[in-house]
Protein backbone atom coordinates (compact mmCIF):
# COMPACT_ATOMS: atom_id res chain seq x y z
CA UNK A 1 0.00 0.00 0.00
CA UNK A 2 1.32 3.63 -0.78
CA UNK A 3 0.26 6.86 -0.34
CA UNK A 4 -1.12 8.15 -3.30
CA UNK A 5 -1.85 12.01 -2.88
CA UNK A 6 -4.39 11.81 -6.00
CA UNK A 7 -6.10 9.18 -3.69
CA UNK A 8 -5.55 10.01 -0.03
CA UNK A 9 -4.18 13.87 0.30
CA UNK A 10 -7.26 15.60 2.21
CA UNK A 11 -5.24 18.29 1.77
CA UNK A 12 -5.45 18.77 5.50
CA UNK A 13 -2.18 18.20 7.45
CA UNK A 14 -2.92 16.77 10.71
CA UNK A 15 -5.32 14.07 8.93
CA UNK A 16 -2.74 13.03 6.38
CA UNK A 17 0.19 13.00 9.04
CA UNK A 18 -1.87 9.92 10.45
CA UNK A 19 -2.31 8.44 7.38
CA UNK A 20 0.50 8.61 6.06
CA UNK A 21 1.97 6.79 9.23
CA UNK A 22 -0.60 4.24 9.23
CA UNK A 23 0.36 3.17 5.41
CA UNK A 24 4.36 3.21 6.81
CA UNK A 25 3.42 1.44 9.50
CA UNK A 26 1.33 -1.54 7.47
CA UNK A 27 4.29 -1.41 4.74
CA UNK A 28 6.41 -1.98 7.78
CA UNK A 29 5.81 -5.76 7.56
CA UNK A 30 8.98 -7.70 6.51
CA UNK A 31 8.18 -11.17 6.64
CA UNK A 32 5.56 -13.59 5.13
CA UNK A 33 4.89 -14.99 9.06
CA UNK A 34 1.70 -15.35 11.21
CA UNK A 35 3.68 -13.74 14.28
CA UNK A 36 4.92 -10.95 11.32
CA UNK A 37 0.87 -9.81 10.67
CA UNK A 38 0.24 -10.00 14.13
CA UNK A 39 2.70 -7.84 15.61
CA UNK A 40 2.02 -5.37 12.66
CA UNK A 41 -1.60 -5.11 13.46
CA UNK A 42 -0.85 -4.32 16.91
CA UNK A 43 1.11 -1.45 15.76
CA UNK A 44 -1.59 -0.65 13.87
CA UNK A 45 -4.39 -0.76 16.24
CA UNK A 46 -1.88 1.48 19.03
CA UNK A 47 -1.68 4.08 15.96
CA UNK A 48 -5.20 4.06 14.99
CA UNK A 49 -6.48 4.65 18.59
CA UNK A 50 -4.02 7.80 18.87
CA UNK A 51 -5.75 8.74 15.19
CA UNK A 52 -9.30 8.09 15.81
CA UNK A 53 -8.95 9.74 19.59
CA UNK A 54 -7.60 13.03 18.03
CA UNK A 55 -10.49 13.18 15.20
CA UNK A 56 -13.07 12.84 17.85
CA UNK A 57 -11.37 15.51 19.59
CA UNK A 58 -11.43 17.69 16.50
CA UNK A 59 -14.94 16.71 15.73
CA UNK A 60 -16.37 17.25 19.17
CA UNK A 61 -13.82 20.81 19.07
CA UNK A 62 -15.75 22.40 16.27
CA UNK A 63 -19.22 20.12 16.38
CA UNK A 64 -18.86 18.15 13.22
CA UNK A 65 -22.94 17.55 12.30
CA UNK A 66 -21.76 13.84 12.19
CA UNK A 67 -20.05 12.68 14.82
CA UNK A 68 -22.08 10.03 15.83
CA UNK A 69 -21.37 8.18 12.52
CA UNK A 70 -18.09 9.49 12.34
CA UNK A 71 -17.16 7.52 15.88
CA UNK A 72 -19.22 4.56 15.17
CA UNK A 73 -17.10 3.49 12.26
CA UNK A 74 -14.10 4.54 14.61
CA UNK A 75 -15.48 1.54 17.22
CA UNK A 76 -16.73 -0.94 14.26
CA UNK A 77 -12.64 -0.83 12.45
CA UNK A 78 -10.91 -0.94 16.13
CA UNK A 79 -13.68 -3.86 17.26
CA UNK A 80 -12.76 -5.51 13.97
CA UNK A 81 -9.10 -5.03 14.36
CA UNK A 82 -9.23 -5.99 18.08
CA UNK A 83 -11.26 -9.38 17.31
CA UNK A 84 -8.80 -10.26 14.42
CA UNK A 85 -5.41 -9.72 16.81
CA UNK A 86 -7.10 -11.75 19.38
CA UNK A 87 -8.31 -14.45 17.60
CA UNK A 88 -5.35 -15.23 16.04
CA UNK A 89 -3.90 -18.13 18.54
CA UNK A 90 -5.28 -20.85 16.44
CA UNK A 91 -4.41 -21.76 12.01
CA UNK A 92 -7.60 -20.83 11.00
CA UNK A 93 -7.61 -17.37 13.09
CA UNK A 94 -3.72 -16.72 11.73
CA UNK A 95 -5.18 -16.84 7.92
CA UNK A 96 -7.98 -14.62 9.09
CA UNK A 97 -5.58 -12.04 10.32
CA UNK A 98 -3.87 -12.58 7.35
CA UNK A 99 -6.63 -12.33 4.83
CA UNK A 100 -8.03 -9.00 6.85
CA UNK A 101 -4.36 -7.50 6.50
CA UNK A 102 -3.76 -8.09 3.01
CA UNK A 103 -7.64 -7.71 2.35
CA UNK A 104 -9.93 -5.86 4.32
CA UNK A 105 -7.52 -3.59 5.83
CA UNK A 106 -6.70 -1.87 2.70
CA UNK A 107 -10.02 -1.72 1.51
CA UNK A 108 -11.53 -0.31 4.43
CA UNK A 109 -8.71 2.59 4.78
CA UNK A 110 -9.60 3.61 1.01
CA UNK A 111 -13.12 3.79 1.48
CA UNK A 112 -13.10 5.97 4.85
CA UNK A 113 -10.44 8.26 3.50
CA UNK A 114 -12.78 8.98 0.06
CA UNK A 115 -16.15 9.08 2.28
CA UNK A 116 -15.76 9.64 6.23
CA UNK A 117 -12.76 11.28 6.28
CA UNK A 118 -13.39 13.45 3.04
CA UNK A 119 -15.94 14.95 4.46
CA UNK A 120 -14.54 15.78 7.87
CA UNK A 121 -11.79 17.21 6.62
CA UNK A 122 -13.45 19.59 4.22
CA UNK A 123 -16.19 20.75 7.44
CA UNK A 124 -12.68 21.41 9.30
CA UNK A 125 -11.47 23.11 6.83
CA UNK A 126 -14.22 25.48 6.01
CA UNK A 127 -14.48 25.98 10.27
CA UNK A 128 -11.12 26.70 10.77
CA UNK A 129 -10.54 28.96 7.71
CA UNK A 130 -13.76 31.09 8.50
Amino acid sequence: MEFDNTKHSLNFEEMDSYHRDFIEIYNSLEYDTSEAYKNVMIKILEQTKLHFCHEEELMSKHKYPRIKEHSDEHKKVLYEMEYFINGSNTIVGRKILKSYFLEGLPSWFDTHLVSMDSDLSSFLKEKINS
